[in-house]
């Protein structure tokens, strides 16, 4: 997506926030209105920041695929001991911490 598009797409969002802010605003009662408008803004907007974060997530899944093309898993290594294990803990000494190699 290019930059115009992404603009287009949260003044789309924006207008939508509005629109739903300025009709709670006018079709409910005073006193229940600007809680009731605070609750909607506010769900639109982590509903954007969700949908965000699943669009930054699935291009670094991508990203990850293309840069590691054998698919291979990560080896870790014991610091205590040196051994090589996919594991939590090692499975020689027991120790959890461990580097990537």
């Amino acid at each position: 997506m290019s930059g115009q598009e992404y603009l287009s797409e949260y003044l789309l969002w924006i207008g939508i926030s509005l629109g739903i802010v300025f009709a709670v605003l006018s079709y409910v009662p005073f006193p229940f209105s600007i809680p009731l408008a605070i609750a909607s803004f506010l769900f639109v907007i982590f509903y954007l920041r969700k949908k965000v974060v699943k669009r930054i997530n699935s291009k670094s899944r991508i990203l990850y695929r293309s840069n590691n093309k054998d698919n291979q898993p990560l080896n870790y290594y014991c610091m205590a001991c040196g051994a090589k294990h996919n594991e939590a803990a090692c499975p020689k000494c027991g120790s959890k911490t461990k580097r990537v190699g």
